[in-house]
């Protein structure tokens, strides 16, 4: 079931007041998917201030944001919004998917945040800066600013692609790092949590998950 629209309101404005208190250069500058929750609002800890009983909320708030409904954030992916909203329009949407892009950049959008670095009242519906998962001005924002956008790489003749963004690699002898969103391509990233596992890892450090085969 769908969480309305209040709880994604909601969890904005914790997310404000957290980077506002413990990070206040966010609310100008990018961030990562991983740190919203692992760091500025996880679930465990801030659930009643988000007002969702359950993580499967949790992550349907999350997702829903980080693929552009309300505005109010912006991913610096194009490949990683689509692919969030693509697993939206599914009939049984995987909510966690958001973690498999846990390295993306992503940025509050100003429009929704006041000068003092409090979150602004939703916009009435309608208005130019109410927004949806199908098209918006902070759409095009994300489209703008994704990387990928304005300069075309040729894509590696193997297919590989990023492990973390998903973005096709450049076919290059010396690619040590995705040209997208910058994390090292020889890295493995937990498929649950989305931290970086060393090479002689089993299982990951942070949540215990084993490493894929």
């Amino acid at each position: 079931m769908t969480v309305p629209d209040e709880v994604l309101e909601s969890f904005h404005r914790v997310l404000v007041e957290e980077i506002r208190a413990k990070r206040p250069e966010y609310l100008k500058g990018p961030f990562t998917v991983a740190e919203i929750y692992q760091d500025l609002v996880p679930y465990p800890t801030h659930r009643d201030r988000i007002g969702v009983e359950m993580n499967g909320d949790y992550e349907d708030a999350l997702i829903r944001m980080l693929a552009g409904e309300g505005g109010y954030l912006a991913l610096e992916s194009e490949h990683a919004l689509r692919e969030l909203r693509s697993e939206l329009q599914t009939s049984n949407p995987n909510t966690g998917v958001y973690r498999e892009f846990a390295a993306v950049d992503v940025r509050l959008n100003p429009e929704r945040v006041g000068g003092n670095g409090s979150p602004l009242p939703a916009p009435s519906p309608g208005g130019s800066a109410a927004t949806t998962a199908t098209g918006s001005s902070a759409d095009a924002r994300v489209a703008k600013t994704a990387v990928g956008s304005s300069t075309e790489v040729e894509p590696d003749e193997t297919g590989r692609s990023c492990r973390w963004c998903r973005a096709p690699l450049p076919a290059r002898e010396d690619l040590n790092f995705c040209p997208y969103c910058g994390t090292d391509v020889h890295s493995v990233p937990c498929s649950r949590c989305g931290n970086e596992l060393e090479p002689e890892w089993r299982f990951c450090i942070s949540c215990g998950t084993e490493r894929p085969s």
